[in-house]
Order: structure tokens, then sequence, then C-alpha cells
């Protein structure tokens, strides 16, 4: 006995994907998956300029703080944020820069933060023309420089010490 295969049409609506329908499908989904990788792209490069912009801050806060612990006499007028050359006595990048080098100021620092890149961190101490309270006002600012040597991001801090108690030398 022999069977016979009987192939049964499809009910009108009911036949599939025309090749037409499916390469628009695949464009559609195309131009999503580049809209969704774009996101990601920005999203990151977010991400790595706010990992750069803290670490500038936190550099800048810390060195600022280190400079308020210094002896009011040590803290001497002198350097420039804004120098386009670093003074003699930088120190060289490291985890953790100090602000003296050998007992004397540094004015600037370099620091590496794994994730972030390395930190170049200057300040300046000016003493104004006081007569009546020994001041200095400290400036400092940071940057994080790139692989290429442009300053990515650069944050500043500006504070000021006065002398006023009985061990104040009247004028350094």
């Amino acid at each position: 006995m022999k069977r016979s295969r009987t192939v049964q049409e499809p009910a009108p609506g009911q036949a599939g994907f025309t090749l037409v329908e499916a390469l628009i499908a695949i464009v559609i989904l195309a131009v999503g998956l580049v809209a969704v990788t774009n996101l990601f792209l920005v999203a990151a490069s977010s991400n790595q300029m706010g990992n750069a912009t803290t670490g500038a801050a936190t550099q800048a806060s810390e060195t600022l703080e280190r400079l308020k612990t210094v002896d009011f006499c040590a803290l001497t007028p002198g350097g420039n944020p804004n120098m386009q050359q670093d003074l003699p006595a930088a120190n060289p990048a490291s985890a953790n820069p100090d602000v003296f080098v050998g007992g004397v100021l540094t004015y600037n620092s370099y620091r590496t933060l794994p994730g972030v890149g390395t930190i170049r961190t200057r300040w300046s101490i000016e003493s104004p023309n006081s007569a009546l309270t020994p001041t200095r006002f400290i400036t400092v600012e940071s940057q994080v420089m790139t692989t290429f040597g442009r300053d990515m991001t650069k944050s500043q801090f500006t504070a000021f010490r006065t002398c006023t108690g009985a061990n104040c030398p009247g004028a350094c």
C-alpha cells in the first residue's frame, strides 16, 4: 500500500514573513542597537570625566588641608598655579606627594591615581601688605593630565590663614 502525502496550503494571511519584511525588521533592530551603543559610549565618557573631576577636586582639597597644617612662618610667599613650567623642587609622581621637599615648599606636585591618571597640583602663597594682621592667601589648583599632555579637568580652591595669637611673630 502506498501512502501519499498531501501538502496543505496555508490559510490566507498566514503565509509567514517575506524577505522584504525580514530585511525591514533587521534594519529597525540595527538602528535601535546603534542608539543603545551610543548611550553606552556617552555614559562611559561621562563616568571618566566624573572620575577625573573628583580626583582633581580631592587632590586640591587634600593639598590645601596639608598647607593649612604647616607652621604659619613656613608658608613663604611664592608659586603660581598658572605657570607653564614647574618650579625646580617639584615632587615626582607618587602615591602620596608632600608639600615640602628637603624642608622647602615645592609649590607643585604630581600624584598618580589608579583609574584617573596623573594629577598635577600647583599652589601659590601670597602675603598682602597688612601691618595689622599677618595673612597668607593660599590658592591650590589641580589638573588631571591626559596621555597627550592636555588638561582634562581643573579644580581650584582658595583659602587664607592669619596669625593672631600671642605666639604670632608679627611679620615672619
